[in-house]
């Protein structure tokens, strides 16, 4: 995989549609653990961001080892796509940006100005650095 501490203005763009993305953390005993999410990132390629309940498995397995894999594949064309090794740099939590955020992406996944059934829950926004990217296709 080809080093890079940013993603391409063509990766860019392709991270800013509705994809879903396939995020792997490590787990305690050192096997991958994956998950589908909502992916956003910096308008400069610099950052990809997720965000998560602060209780979920994905988030204590990042406060614990920061290293992150994701990949995503268009959902019209597989052939399609942008993958992403590197590390989570900052965490965000509810009262810091994190539910701001996730109301950000209920209106790009869902069309919706919030996120819905939010009630209690702490949002985690986690801002990940590129360390390797591969993008496949992106020119269309």
């Amino acid at each position: 995989m080809p080093k890079a501490d940013k993603l391409s203005p063509a990766a860019v763009n392709f991270l800013k549609e509705p994809q879903i993305a396939h995020v792997a953390t490590v787990m305690p005993d050192g096997s991958p653990q994956v998950t589908p999410v909502w992916v956003d990132v910096d308008d400069d390629g610099s950052h990809v961001i997720i965000n998560s309940r602060q209780e979920t498995l994905k988030t204590r397995n990042g406060v614990r080892d920061p290293r992150i894999a994701l990949s995503v594949i268009d959902s019209q064309n597989a052939h399609r796509g942008v993958t992403v090794r590197g590390t989570i740099v900052e965490r965000l939590v509810a009262e810091q940006g994190g539910t701001q955020h996730i109301h950000k992406m209920a209106k790009k996944y869902r069309g919706l100005d919030e996120y819905p059934n939010l009630g209690d829950q702490k949002r985690v926004m986690m801002r990940i650095k590129p360390t390797h990217v591969i993008e496949r296709n992106l020119s269309r």
